[in-house]
């Protein structure tokens, strides 16, 4: 205490007997030591912040029961930490580009060229619904439906869109949403968008364009393409299925079962779906073919409906069949891909996209009891170790777009430079599956390994980016926070990690982009609607 006195003292004397100049060499020095004192300060919390943020153990640990081995961390502290990371991407966005579509948090702006276009249509938002839902991050939830509510219209949008990202990565979350609330605002807004793109199936043969222009009158309609492809026109059954069932307006259902009825009718090369399909003419535009959303499709509108659509499951196992015959390949050192069919010759090659694959295995043989159900769940889980590896052999431990397993296949890779990982979901999706249907402990502890790798090398001050080489750990990011990865990659991560009757497969289907809705009969949720007779009926019953 004396010394603190003796110290005011004798700054008190220095300060009156000083001069001018020695008056500012004080006050400017007095100043550097503030200064110096909060940036330490400053510093230092940072610090101790990113030190707790990257408290997740070292690689190689791996989950037993319900606690990771060599770590402190359950699976209740993944979820706090896959929902950190979600704040951590949310916030960053909201703060510096709230209302558009995606964010380049290294830049610090908006990203323009993305699945939406520049229009401000709210793609991290929306997609972000149910994740915020799941998450209990009800404050972000109430900001997004104001903005929703006051802000969100596809009336003015005089420029291209792809039907299947409006329907997959706009329209389901909406749904969800309803289903989920009961809001009636999330159903006018999933009417609202399912409308702008119904012009899309104007054509002679009933299959929708493969881009929509939301704005009536355009001039934009002649310069579209007669081509759709089969994996974006084949996956939109669910949330049109569902939308009819809610809204009781019957035409939404109605188109895409017009989309069931063509392919019903058209020949398929060794029971597989070409990649391509014209409009116009109806027939194939050629017999490329690899495995997509449509075959994931085929089995969930089944379960869907509450296993009440056998046409749909009668041709999902034709269809997985076919894929087992003619697109899996287990080679001489037992690595099982799926691989691409082109000009009569398979590529051995496979996307991150075409991960999803190994989850379908699984949740096919096991939903439809296919005959020879055991080999089914064999491929399922070699389809799935070989995406993992293809994060594991990286010095990054990111997965690639697109690895091969010949040196053909690898030569015709590298002039198109696929090596980048721009935080896509498929690989997350198929561990919550396998996960979910088998308790197998590695597939945790691989979720684990995704969710340190991405901290390390994705995560950024303003939020999360993707990498241009998972080969190189010095690779340069592109700066770019897809909406998917708020939408679906964290969310399945964090369902990885939770209890199975979280949002559970007896209650719940997925579509595309990893947002969920209810299945018919099992679910309270379902929300169907009621016409005025049918309401009266079923309160008597009641």
């Amino acid at each position: 205490m004396y010394f603190f006195f003796l110290l005011i003292r004798r700054a008190h004397y220095s300060w009156y007997t000083a001069n001018t100049k020695s008056r500012i060499r004080i006050i400017v020095t007095g100043i550097f030591t503030v200064g110096a004192i909060v940036l330490t300060y400053v510093q230092c919390r940072a610090m101790v912040r990113q030190s707790l943020q990257r408290n997740i153990p070292t690689e190689g640990s791996s989950l037993q029961g319900s606690s990771l081995q060599g770590s402190s961390l359950s699976p209740g502290d993944m979820r706090i930490k896959i929902k950190d990371m979600m704040l951590h991407a949310w916030r960053g966005y909201a703060r510096v580009v709230w209302g558009t579509n995606e964010f380049r948090p290294i830049s610090r702006r908006a990203h323009v060229g993305g699945d939406f276009a520049s229009y401000k249509l709210g793609a991290t938002i929306i997609e972000s619904l149910d994740t915020l839902h799941l998450m209990g991050l009800h404050n972000e939830l109430n900001r997004s439906r104001n903005w929703i509510e006051k802000s969100f219209s596809l009336d003015r949008i005089d420029e291209a869109l792809s039907v299947f990202e409006l329907t997959s990565r706009l329209l389901c979350p909406m749904l969800t949403l309803y289903s989920l609330t009961g809001d009636s605002l999330y159903m006018d807004k999933a009417i609202h968008i399912a409308d702008k793109i119904l012009p899309a199936f104007d054509t002679p043969t009933g299959i929708p364009r493969q881009l929509v222009v939301p704005k009536a009158g355009s001039t934009l309609w002649k310069y579209l393409s007669d081509v759709s492809r089969t994996a974006e026109f084949g996956a939109l059954h669910l949330e049109f299925y569902y939308l009819s069932e809610i809204s009781g307006y019957p035409v939404y259902k109605d188109r895409v079962d017009a989309i069931r009825r063509v392919l019903a009718k058209t020949p398929r090369p060794n029971g597989l779906y070409p990649n391509a399909y014209c409009t116009r003419y109806g027939k194939w535009e050629n017999h490329n073919c690899s495995v997509n959303r449509l075959y994931d499709t085929l089995l969930k509108s089944w379960i869907q409906s509450g296993r009440a659509d056998t046409q749909n499951a009668d041709i999902f196992k034709e269809a997985l069949l076919a894929v087992a015959q003619n697109l899996v390949v287990i080679n001489a050192e037992d690595v099982t891909y799926v691989s691409t069919y082109r000009n009569g010759t398979l590529f051995h090659r496979m996307r991150h996209s075409e991960c999803f694959v190994g989850g379908l295995f699984a949740l096919g043989a096991t939903e439809t009891l296919l005959k020879h159900w055991e080999k089914y769940v064999q491929m399922s889980i070699g389809l799935t170790d070989t995406c993992h590896d293809s994060y594991w052999n990286s010095p990054t431990r990111l997965g690639p777009d697109t690895f091969a397993f010949t040196e053909e296949g690898q030569k015709e890779i590298e002039p198109l430079q696929r090596n980048f990982y721009n935080l896509r979901p498929e690989v997350a999706e198929t561990y919550f599956i396998l996960w979910r249907m088998t308790h197998y402990p590695k597939y945790r502890s691989w979720g684990l390994e995704m969710v340190q790798a991405i901290e390390k090398y994705c995560r950024k001050p303003y939020g999360y980016t993707g990498v241009l080489d998972v080969n190189n750990v010095t690779a340069e990011p592109d700066d770019v926070q897809r909406s998917f990865f708020l939408g679906a990659t964290l969310k399945y991560l964090y369902l990885l990690f939770s209890d199975d009757e979280v949002v559970s497969l007896a209650q719940w289907v997925f579509n595309s982009a990893g947002h969920f809705l209810p299945i018919k009969g099992a679910n309270p949720m379902y929300r169907p609607h009621y016409s005025s007779d049918e309401a009266l009926a079923n309160h008597q019953n009641i």
